[in-house]
């Protein structure tokens, strides 16, 4: 993953050098959100780990009623018990991916909670970093525009205006040498 540099207005004589053999440690301890996240992941486990065994003894419990109703010689067929089993096992079939769902719903709330922590902790103050750099410019482009472009418009309009009276005084005094004074009169 590449970060954004934040270019400073300091020269690069001044700024502080680093040495190629500098590395960035990573902090040893999980931040509070990754324990939140592996506490709930290890809950969901274990519950969906109960709820697995529930259902295995359940399924074992009707398979030996069913067979010691078929043992008794009771009203129920072994067509039917067959029937009784198979519908069970669906129902625990059903009930197994229902679970497996569930735990892979809670796979993605994790993996949806990483997203938003990787975004809070290093896109925005990268975003951060973008704006006041933006700031930076957008007061450099202001100082710019009032302390040098400001000035020389003014400037060049002081002197189109010189230019202009030069030009006038200069077509009078032709406009005065082609006139003789005493035909005037």
């Amino acid at each position: 993953m590449t970060f954004m540099k934040a270019q400073s207005s300091v020269p690069a004589e001044e700024s502080p050098k680093l040495e190629p053999s500098a590395t960035v440690e990573l902090p040893a301890e999980p931040s509070p959100a990754e324990l939140r996240a592996r506490k709930m992941l290890i809950t969901g486990l274990v519950v969906a780990g109960l709820l697995l065994l529930s259902l295995i003894a359940l399924l074992v419990f009707l398979s030996m009623d069913a067979y010691q109703a078929a043992q008794v010689g009771g009203p129920p067929s072994p067509g039917s018990i067959v029937v009784g089993l198979l519908r069970d096992a669906a129902i625990i079939f059903v009930a197994f991916e229902t679970l497996l769902i569930g735990l892979l719903l809670i796979i993605l709330m994790l993996q949806v909670q990483s997203l938003v922590v990787l975004l809070r902790d290093e896109i925005k103050p990268m975003l951060e970093a973008v704006n006041e750099t933006l700031a930076t410019v957008r007061g450099t482009t202001q100082f710019v525009s009032h302390n040098v472009v400001s000035p020389v418009i003014k400037w060049s309009g002081y002197l189109s205006g010189l230019q202009r009276i030069a030009r006038e005084i200069g077509g009078l005094r032709e406009s005065g040498r082609g006139r003789d004074p005493k035909n005037e009169e």
